[in-house]
Formats: C-alpha cells, sequence, structure tokens
C-alpha cells in the first residue's frame, strides 16, 4: 500500500513538470514555424542549436520550483 500511494505521489508531482515541458515544446515549435518563413534557415539554425541550452535550462528551473515548494509544504505542514 505504501508504494502505491509514493507512486500516487510521485505522478502528482511529475505531471505537472511533464504537461509545462511539453508546452513550451510546443511554443517553440511554433517559434520555429514564425522564424523559418520570416527570418529564414539561418535564424531557424540558430534556434536549434540553442534548443537543448533552452530546454536544458527550463527543466532546472522546473527542478527547483518543485523541490522547494515540496520542501516548503513540509515546513509549513510542520509548523516550522
Amino acid at each position: 500500500m505504501k508504494n502505491k500511494n509514493m507512486l500516487k505521489t510521485f505522478f502528482n508531482y511529475s505531471i505537472p513538470s511533464v504537461f509545462a515541458m511539453w508546452i513550451y515544446s510546443l511554443y517553440t515549435m511554433v517559434d520555429g514555424i514564425f522564424i523559418g518563413r520570416y527570418v529564414g534557415p539561418l535564424g531557424l539554425a540558430g534556434v536549434n542549436l540553442t534548443m537543448p541550452l533552452i530546454n536544458f535550462i527550463f527543466a532546472i528551473g522546473i527542478m527547483i520550483a518543485i523541490g522547494s515548494s515540496t520542501l516548503m509544504a513540509i515546513k509549513y505542514g510542520a509548523g516550522d
């Protein structure tokens, strides 16, 4: 029973971050369409080269935000 609750808790915390990454990727695809259409292939190449770095920074930001909010909720619930 404990593993089932832990799995449920894990998905409750991971689904919002996965959804945020999905929305961000959708935004990037639309941005790539406009850049490819109006700036050209050189601008599109620049976006494609920076995309892994931007995704990494975004993922680190989400990890810090969710982790710190979890720790704050635990401390707040404990009365500290």
